[in-house]
């Protein structure tokens, strides 16, 4: 039980369950898709009422500060949805304020900010979102020790001003001391709850009515206490007090693995028409974010591989045409079949490997860093705010690659013709996809067929893997590379099949 006004600090040996407490209270959909059972005594929290400030702030990356404190002010229920604009800039700077950073610091972008400045705007973000209870999770890890007691007092003053209750969670002994009204030991090896110095405690170490000698004597009791309990719960405690993690079969991680793509792509299109109409800015905000990272920014280095490769193939092409073939001819039979044979795998391996991997990683990221796990914390679905626009726009954007790709094919294909003095080269090179030849009309189709199922595919799929669970940095990686050949399989099964069909 936690009381408003309250802070309680919960403390407790590596492997004693903080972590999972935090997950259990923040995410339990993710426990249970785990294979773990959640079982509540009592829980009279509204979950709308908690808000979590994790590990590093956990900052939205693709917002600004300002951003940050906005979304959670949208997200707020009591915030109506006519809201002006100059209003809500003027809320962020007084959010800015209430934790004692500067209003210029709105518009700088989470990477520029300190350890203990991110934190502080987490903070700010949480209590912006209109919460009760501020649920802390390790939020003085990489602080020095005058950052930590900033954080703490800054804590304080939010807790005592606005009558909030809070729990933390953390390892710094520093902290604990500085902020605690109570302090509860996480015994792992019973999973109770134990008090720290019950009816000693002072309370708070960190208000002015604590003399210095004071506040040296009471923290050196917290540390040997917290130091007597871990070393007593190890040496009573045996593998098998442990709960181990529930194992799930190959086939089931498998089988998982491989429907993931497809729940992904229904979960993103049913939430795609809502959050066009009532959050349309969020969904440009975000997608404007994966567009730069597929689209824009890798725009050039595909149209200049497909034009090389547009121009070798027809050269290529040119020099075993066979002695006294003429090149008008050689152009008129071959025209455009090429870019459609080609056009469709070489986009779509391309993409994958490029623009598909960098938005794997941004959502892998996101991930890792608790980005998502913050937006659930403010009542945020992830499934509308981040997958619909991701899945929408790497689709988009791969269908606009292909197009370039063909283009730029074509082109090459141009420039050569040209060297070669054919004659009528942009007609009869675009012949198949203008005016085909009856015998020619399904290779045009099978190709437009190809391009539009690859694009939902690898949207799907790097949507899925990205936003996978993941749990260190090499987890980021290995979703990488698993959706690059994932989505390479796809395109070989797809152009065999299709091949097939068109052959047969």
């Amino acid at each position: 039980e936690v009381d408003l006004g309250e802070v309680v600090v919960l403390v407790g040996g590596s492997g004693s369950g903080k972590s999972t407490l935090s997950r259990a209270l923040c995410d339990p959909c993710q426990l249970k898709r785990d294979g773990f059972t959640l079982q509540f005594d009592t829980l009279t929290l509204n979950r709308n009422d908690l808000g979590v400030v994790h590990q590093r702030g956990a900052l939205f990356d693709h917002l600004t500060v300002g951003g940050n404190i906005e979304l959670a002010l949208r997200a707020a229920a009591d915030n109506p949805p006519g809201k002006k604009c100059a209003t809500r800039k003027k809320t962020v700077e007084q959010w800015l304020d209430q934790v004692n950073l500067d209003s210029a610091l709105a518009a700088a972008t989470p990477d520029t900010l300190s350890g203990g400045q991110a934190q502080r705007v987490a903070v700010a973000r949480t209590l912006a979102a209109g919460r009760q209870v501020l649920f802390l999770d390790e939020p003085s890890v990489g602080l020095d020790p005058a950052r930590v007691r900033d954080l703490a007092r800054i804590i304080r003053e939010q807790v005592e001003s606005k009558k909030l209750a809070s729990i933390v969670v953390t390892h710094d002994i520093a902290l604990a001391a500085e902020v605690g009204d109570r302090i509860l030991f996480l015994d792992g090896t019973t999973g109770t709850l134990l008090p720290l110095l019950e009816d000693q405690w002072p309370g708070p170490l960190g208000g002015d009515n604590i003399a210095p000698a004071d506040r040296s004597h009471w923290r050196t009791a917290l540390d040997a206490e917290i130091v007597s309990r871990i070393i007593s719960g190890a040496a009573n405690s045996s593998p098998s007090d442990r709960n181990s993690a529930v194992s799930r079969s190959k086939l089931s991680t498998f089988t998982d693995s491989l429907m993931r793509p497809f729940a992904i792509a229904a979960l993103a299109m049913s939430h795609i028409p809502r959050q066009l109409w009532t959050n349309t800015r969020d969904f440009a905000t975000v997608g404007r974010r994966v567009a730069m990272q597929t689209l824009i920014r890798p725009l050039p280095f595909y149209a200049l591989v497909a034009m090389l490769i547009g121009y070798t193939l027809l050269f290529v092409i040119s020099k075993v045409g066979g002695a006294g073939i003429r090149p008008n001819a050689l152009v008129r039979q071959i025209g455009g079949s090429y870019v459609l044979a080609l056009g469709p795998p070489l986009s779509a391996i391309l993409f994958v490997a490029a623009s598909g991997a960098a938005t794997n990683a941004w959502l892998g990221s996101a991930t890792l860093t608790r980005q998502v796990s913050a937006l659930k914390a403010l009542g945020i679905n992830p499934q509308a705010y981040l997958w619909a626009p991701a899945w929408s726009v790497v689709a988009l954007s791969y269908l606009l690659i292909a197009a370039v790709v063909c283009a730029s094919m074509l082109f090459g294909g141009w420039l050569l013709a040209s060297q070669l003095g054919v004659t009528n080269a942009v007609e009869l090179l675009t012949s198949d996809f203008l005016d085909p030849r009856p015998e020619r009309a399904a290779h045009l189709s099978r190709a437009v067929f190809l391009i539009w199922i690859y694009g939902w595919g690898i949207a799907s799929d790097v949507v899925a893997k990205g936003t996978s669970a993941k749990n260190n940095a090499d987890a980021v990686t290995r979703s990488m590379t698993g959706s690059v050949v994932s989505c390479t399989l796809w395109v070989v099964a797809w152009e065999l099949a299709s091949a097939v069909w068109l052959f047969h």
